[in-house]
């Protein structure tokens, strides 16, 4: 999901001493070389100690193979857990290249096509007729993003509710203002209403729940062990808690918000960890999960009814850029090497998973903080990012 998410929940709980955030747990990882990682397992334990996050887990795989896994600060606070390689975090808009999967893997098995109008699976969405599954995808259908309603409060009342299919799309109608926010094949604009949507045609042309045809058709086959759509219900072994910074402190967390997972849907619904995460791209970039030309398909930029690459203004005061957007990922470059990834962010949690496929290369990083009031934070993660892709590069 976006910022758009990130609300906290007005608590009283601090942290229990910087000391307890600064732990680090080693993941085993045969044949690491500690000091190649020193640069990034310091930078990442100052950000823990710093409270600028409870805890992290990083993990970093070359050619299938995991080169570096740590947990740095706590997973719970109130417990004085750890975060290890193995806790289990939700990943937001991650989740994205996941729905972009499994409808390439509908399109493969001759059950919808990219190209189809969403009024096929979904007439009562009005203008569904002028809008495509493949626009929806790539973020130019013009539909509007339920995620910005307006005020914040009346969002974070609807995310308290469980919503089954029927009401998920009624709310999708109703919260969604504008439905549209530009006419279809003219933008570029993010929009989390395109991919609930999407989660429900899934479900239409699957015939099952989208969360059962991921299951089967995407966690299982990769060999995720860890990974699954979420439920607030389930009990989680290794489950990171989610904070939001307490408002007026530097150092004190609230529990985040609380969100009804079938809220965020095929948008932002999913927990993993961060060597799944790795495992994930593995497959997926190694054509495990969809054919050469479904990866293809997803990794190919989106483009405007005209032709041409959208551009976007990214930063304040900015001139436009372009926006290289496949199918739930974004294609870009890090030092000269081209990247795909994505990241995400949800009540409680940021989420980063970025790919070198020339060098076989992922990093994943997650965190158990939405980012509220902790004007650094964002910043600071992206230095661990950026070092960690580069000892990954080097390694």
């Amino acid at each position: 999901m976006t910022e758009a998410l990130t609300f906290n929940r007005r608590g009283t709980l601090a942290l229990a001493g910087a000391a307890l955030l600064a732990t680090a747990a080693r993941g085993k990882v045969p044949g690491t070389a500690p000091g190649k990682w020193a640069a990034v397992d310091a930078l990442a334990t100052k950000l823990a100690a710093e409270h600028q996050v409870p805890g992290m887990s990083l993990t970093v795989m070359k050619a299938g193979k995991v080169v570096h896994a740590r947990g740095y600060g706590l997973a719970n606070i109130e417990t004085g857990t750890p975060v290890t390689p193995d806790s289990v975090f939700r990943i937001g808009s991650i989740t994205k290249q996941f729905t972009g999967a499994a409808i390439c893997l509908l399109q493969q098995d001759g059950k919808l096509s990219v190209d189809d109008k969403l009024a096929k699976f979904l007439p009562d969405v009005p203008r569904a007729g002028e809008i495509t599954l493949r626009q929806m995808l790539n973020h130019t259908s013009g539909l509007g993003n339920y995620t910005n309603r307006k005020p914040p409060e009346a969002f974070l009342q609807s995310a308290r509710i469980d919503y089954d299919s029927k009401a998920l799309l009624a709310d999708m109608l109703a919260h969604t203002d504008p439905l549209f926010a530009h006419e279809p094949g003219t933008e570029w604009d993010y929009s989390n209403t395109a991919f609930v949507l999407l989660g429900l045609v899934i479900e239409k042309a699957a015939g099952e729940p989208w969360p059962a045809f991921f299951q089967r058709r995407l966690f299982t086959p990769a060999g995720l062990a860890d990974t699954a759509v979420d439920d607030t219900a389930v009990v989680v072994p290794h489950r990171a808690s989610g904070y939001s910074g307490h408002k007026g402190s530097e150092t004190g967390w609230d529990n985040a918000a609380y969100m009804a997972m079938t809220y965020p849907g095929a948008a932002g619904n999913i927990r993993s960890t961060t060597g799944d995460l790795c495992r994930w791209h593995a497959a997926l970039l190694g054509g495990r999960v969809v054919s050469t030309d479904s990866l293809t398909l997803m990794m190919t930029p989106g483009r405007l009814k005209d032709g041409s690459i959208p551009m976007v203004v990214q930063a304040p005061n900015a001139p436009k850029t372009p926006v290289n957007y496949g199918f739930g990922l974004f294609m870009d470059s890090f030092e000269g090497h081209p990247t795909v990834g994505h990241s995400g962010g949800i009540f409680g949690f940021v989420s980063d998973l970025r790919s070198f496929p020339a060098e076989k290369t992922s990093v994943a990083i997650l965190v158990n903080t939405d980012g509220s009031n902790r004007k650094d934070m964002r910043a600071n993660f992206k230095a661990v990012q950026d070092a960690a892709a580069h000892a990954g590069l080097t390694a």
